[in-house]
């Protein structure tokens, strides 16, 4: 049914099913197709979406999944009522994770210089706003639990330690706030084309497709501290290495300024990986994943000193000048 609109909308024959990606997708020739279901059509976010994926085209990137025009003149059809958009690359194949720092400052810098705002797709200036929501919503759920007193292993802990981790968020609030009024950003921090969560995970997979519709605009720090905070929550005994040369590797495309620095830093003190697996737990999972969560939270609770030994580190590991840069110290870890 798919191919037959597939074919009747672009003109395209589907060869053979590609598996294995987040969206449906198909190879025709040389090329590899993504279908990207549309919840609701939203003209702007789409027109952003294109100017993104068209500005790192038109910048060298060949990996970045193109939208693909309809023989009806858009780039929206419908497939039982059900409208989407079509994505094409080519197949190549190269080993990704071969200096993958630098890799992802280009994509940064390639990204930058971008003609019309984003607006629709943006999170710059919002971090301090949706991360108080977060804590905000995460102290709500831990005063009904107090209250009610906690009935399980999860509960416990979450109990226990709930008040360190919004502790260290709103000390992560607060390093953001002090940046933001006594920093000056340079033109290497003008907003750029990100992920909600990079890991070394996002690039992999049979091949290399960069897809506009898991992008948000945002600062560069953003994919730094979460490939960081990923890597570091994998290895948390050997993560210097990675980390180091993670770092050295982004920065030979241009070290990062003190504002930079400061905002990567305020995203790592940030704990999202513990609000994260609280969220997760009160959304109801199944009784496995529960277990799973519950091991993850008593983990977090008996190596946060190590997150703490982690952080106080951290500008040295990444080969951030701290002293040179004049970088505040959080005294209490």
């Amino acid at each position: 049914m798919i191919e037959e609109i597939i074919f009747e909308s672009y003109g395209i024959n589907p060869e053979r099913e590609e598996a294995g990606g987040k969206y449906p997708s198909f190879i025709s020739g040389p090329t590899i197709y993504s279908i990207i279901p549309l919840g609701e059509v939203n003209q702007d976010e789409l027109k952003e979406r294109k100017m993104m994926a068209d500005q790192l085209i038109n910048q060298g990137d060949r990996y970045v999944a193109d939208f693909v025009m309809a023989n009806h003149g858009g780039f929206v059809s419908e497939a039982e009522e059900q409208p989407f958009v079509l994505v094409a690359v080519r197949t190549l194949h190269e080993p990704r994770s071969h200096q993958l720092g630098r890799k992802v400052a280009k994509f940064h810098y390639r990204a930058r210089g971008i003609s019309e705002p984003i607006k629709v797709c943006s999170r710059i200036g919002q971090w301090k706003e949706l991360w108080e929501q977060r804590i905000d919503q995460l102290e709500q759920i831990w005063n009904e639990k107090l209250k009610a007193h906690p009935n399980n292993p999860f509960e416990e802990e979450f109990i226990a330690t709930f008040p360190y981790y919004m502790a260290l968020g709103e000390t992560a609030i607060q390093y953001l706030v002090d940046t933001e009024i006594d920093d000056t950003p340079t033109a290497s921090d003008s907003g750029t084309v990100c992920y909600d969560r990079f890991t070394s995970e996002t690039w992999n997979g049979k091949y290399c497709i960069k897809n506009p519709f898991e992008w948000i605009f945002d600062h560069g720090s953003r994919d730094i501290a979460e490939w960081v905070r990923h890597h570091y929550l994998h290895n948390q005994h050997t993560y210097q290495p990675g980390v180091s040369t993670f770092m050295s590797d982004y920065q030979t495309i241009g070290p990062l300024s003190s504002f930079s620095s400061r905002l990567l830093y305020s995203r790592l003190m940030f704990p999202i990986h513990y609000y994260e697996v609280v969220e997760e737990y009160f959304s109801s999972p199944t009784e496995a994943r529960a277990n799973e969560l519950e091991e993850q939270i008593q983990t977090m609770a008996n190596t946060s000193t190590y997150y703490e030994e982690f952080l106080r580190r951290f500008y040295e590991i990444a080969h951030i000048p701290s002293k040179q840069l004049r970088l505040p110290d959080v005294s209490w870890l």
